[in-house]
Formats: C-alpha cells, sequence, structure tokens
C-alpha cells in the first residue's frame, strides 16, 4: 500500500495554547489556530501530512454545488459503455459479468492508466451497469473525482489489498468521490483512498445522498476525508464502519442536513484538527442563507480517536450519542477528548474512556454515564 503509514503522532503538552484556540470566536477573519502533533517518523512521502491550514473558513469552499458537479450536457464515455455491452452481447465475456466485474478486466476500455475512469462512471447512469459492483484490483492515480451512481458498489480488494485509488491535481472544493444527485443505496468497501496533493478537497462526500454504507474503508491525506453535507443539500442515514479515517485535516465531518449517521468501530486517528467534527452554528464559517438546518441524530460508538491534533470530537448538534469511544492524547497529554458546544443539545456521553484527556462540556442539556478517566 502506497499510502498507509504505521507512523503515530507524539502527544503535545501545550494544553493551555490548545484550550485558548478553542475558545476562540472563528469568523472569517479570526482563524482557529492550527496545532499538529509532531511525529517520530516521516511520512510516507507520497502523502504529504498537511493538507492545508487548520482553518475552518476553509469549508466555506464548499458552499454550492462542487467544481465537478455533472451537467446535463456531462454523459461521460457513452461509446465506451456501449462498447463493453457490445462485447458481452456478442458473447466475448470480456468481464467477469454485466453485475460484477474488476478494474483489470476494463484496461482495453479504460487504457493502461485508467485514465477514463471518471468519464466511464458517469455514463453508467441509466445503463444496465449503474447497479454494478466494480473491484479495484490495482493501485491507481487519478486527476478528477469519481461520481458515482445510485445502486452501485465501489469496492477494493481489501483495506490494505492491492487495489487503491489516489487523487492528485483536484481542484480546491472537489471531493475525491461524491455522488450523483439524489443517489442512493451506495457502498463503498474494502479500499484505501488517499491524496497525493492538491488543495482543500473531500476525500468521500456524502453529500445529496440517502443510505450511503462506507465499510473497512481507509480515508487518509484530505482536508476533510468523509465529508456531509454541502448546503443546499441532504446527506441521510450514512453508515460507516470499521474504517480506518486517520491524517485528514478532519477526519469525519458532518455540516448541516446529516442527519441519522452511524459511525461505528472505526479508527479515527491523527487529524491534524479534530478527529471528528459535527457542526452547529457556532463556528460555520458558510453563510446560512435563510434558516439554517443542523443535522441530528447522530451515533458515534466503539470508535478510537487519538493523537489528533486540536481535539477528539467538537459536538454542536442536536442530539449526538458517543459511546464506549477511546480518547487517548488528543491535543497531547491533558488535551481536548471531547468538546460539546453550547449549541449542542439532548447530547448523550455513555461508558467513554479517557486516556490523558479532558471533557469540555459547555452545553446545557448533556448527560453522561459512566465514563472512565485514566
Amino acid at each position: 500500500m502506497p499510502f498507509i503509514n504505521n507512523s503515530r503522532r507524539a502527544k503535545i503538552t501545550a494544553f493551555g495554547l490548545i484550550l485558548t484556540a478553542m475558545l476562540m470566536p472563528i469568523s472569517g477573519n479570526n482563524n482557529l489556530i492550527r496545532v499538529r502533533a509532531a511525529t517520530s517518523e516521516t511520512r510516507s512521502a507520497d502523502l504529504p501530512i498537511t493538507s492545508g491550514v487548520c482553518q475552518q473558513e476553509k469549508f466555506a469552499l464548499f458552499e454550492g454545488p462542487d467544481i465537478g458537479d455533472i451537467v446535463g450536457t456531462d454523459n461521460g464515455c457513452t461509446a465506451v459503455v456501449d462498447d463493453l455491452k457490445n462485447a458481452i452481447d456478442a458473447g466475448k465475456k470480456p468481464v467477469t459479468s454485466s453485475a460484477f466485474f474488476y478494474l483489470s478486466e476494463l484496461t482495453p476500455y479504460l487504457g493502461k492508466t485508467y485514465s477514463k475512469l471518471p468519464c466511464f462512471l458517469k455514463a453508467l447512469k441509466g445503463t444496465g451497469f449503474a447497479s454494478a459492483t466494480l473491484v479495484i484490483d490495482r493501485s491507481v492515480t487519478l486527476s478528477e473525482p469519481l461520481i458515482l451512481p445510485s445502486r452501485f458498489t465501489l469496492a477494493g480488494t481489501g483495506i490494505d489489498g492491492t487495489g487503491n485509488l489516489s487523487f492528485t491535481g483536484l481542484a480546491d472544493g472537489v471531493a475525491a468521490i461524491r455522488f450523483d444527485n439524489q443517489a442512493t443505496n451506495i457502498t463503498i468497501r474494502d479500499i484505501s483512498i488517499g491524496r497525493l496533493n492538491g488543495g482543500v478537497n473531500v476525500g468521500i462526500d456524502v453529500s445529496r445522498a440517502n443510505k450511503v454504507f462506507i465499510r473497512d474503508v481507509l480515508v487518509t491525506g484530505f482536508f476533510a476525508g468523509i465529508y456531509g453535507s454541502r448546503p443546499g443539500t441532504t446527506a441521510i442515514s450514512v453508515y460507516i464502519d470499521r474504517c480506518s479515517v486517520f491524517q485528514n485535516d478532519y477526519n469525519i465531518v458532518m455540516h448541516r442536513n446529516a442527519f441519522h449517521w452511524r459511525i461505528h468501530d472505526c479508527i479515527l486517528n491523527q487529524a491534524g484538527c479534530w478527529g471528528l467534527r459535527i457542526f452547529g452554528p457556532i463556528g460555520d464559517p458558510v453563510p446560512a442563507n435563510g434558516e439554517p438546518v443542523y443535522g441530528n441524530d447522530h451515533l458515534i460508538q466503539g470508535c478510537r480517536f487519538e493523537s489528533c491534533g486540536t481535539g477528539g470530537a467538537l459536538i454542536g448538534s442536536d442530539a449526538a450519542m458517543l459511546t464506549n469511544n477511546r480518547f487517548e492524547g488528543n491535543g497531547g497529554n491533558g488535551g481536548i477528548g471531547i468538546m460539546i458546544q453550547p449549541t449542542a443539545t439532548r447530547t448523550r456521553l455513555v461508558s467513554n474512556y479517557f486516556s490523558g484527556n479532558t471533557l469540555i462540556n459547555q452545553g446545557t442539556q448533556t448527560q453522561s454515564f459512566g465514563t472512565i478517566t485514566d
């Protein structure tokens, strides 16, 4: 795997500086101080540790449609899809089946570097391949985002397998992987996704989607590893299981209109800023057009938050429940494990383990049960 790194960040002792930074008001003119953990080893050269600076106003780049939005005239490589269909109809068996195929089987259609993969996926919408499973069994580097249609499955050969995707040169505000408008029942599994270089990007953008299943996936090197949703869109029923989302500036981010997310048994370590950021009205750099709507009903269970630069989890929304998670060394020894903002309502903390981390509770409705401290 070219972008998996086994280094761990050393713990920072400057808790006073971190806490001061977190309590500052955040606006376009008042940036959040970036506090990054030092590392005893250098990271793999193909994925830099920094993907920007720790400034929340950069989320304003995700306001509205992203640069990679599908327009009505962009139907992708329809000729490539036609060629594949014709070969199958002629009995040539170029792929395992029309419902399950490997990337390596598509080499004659997509080219040796698979440069046509992004436009091929765009062209699948409305075809018999739209609900297929594509297994990435090669290491591929792309400079365009992938846009997945409804009912599609993007798979790899295991979280540490031979198949992986890396992205380079994406413009600011663009997501490496995103979904078609009103997409539903999409699965991403058993694959590693990384960024080689570029600007302020999202790894997997679940905006516009309903019922998204992400499991056994590694995401690293982005401004935001997994993100949703952009203003004016929704991200409903997102299920993230057994994933390793690490060394992004923000590992997982729930912005506006993110409802009913379930995050289980994940490793959310070594974020430059926060391992988990759930937005409420405080600190949101994106202008509210009309009534701002922030999500609710979020469950984070059995996850590891360790060695994140600023803190483990920053919660500002309604009805978030964190249960049986481990918080260690976030912001250094004595740093912030969880920070509950005043806008957070009906927050529940059940049986979370804190090792050298603190809980800062500014909410008035937070209830905590069975906290374990070390």
